[in-house]
């Protein structure tokens, strides 16, 4: 009965030792928001003709380029 005993002893002991805590350090890249400089352009109103929307789509082509610069994106 004794050897059960020192035999089981180290099993419960062991079963309630604390966990190692293993500590990560995990770097990311902040992006910092900036105030774009750049004035946008007015938007034209829609019509409904195919003239407003060519003047719509080439408004759209200019604030995206302009969204570029300020991003830094002028690929």
């Amino acid at each position: 009965m004794r050897i059960l005993f020192y035999i089981f002893i180290p099993f419960v002991f062991t079963a309630c030792a604390p966990k190692e805590l293993l500590i990560k350090t995990q770097y990311q890249e902040v992006k910092i928001p900036i105030k774009c400089p750049l004035k946008l352009p007015l938007k034209p109103f829609d019509k409904g003709d195919l003239e407003s929307a060519k003047q719509i789509s080439s408004y759209y082509l200019e604030v995206e380029n302009i969204a570029k610069q300020c991003t830094g994106d002028n690929k």
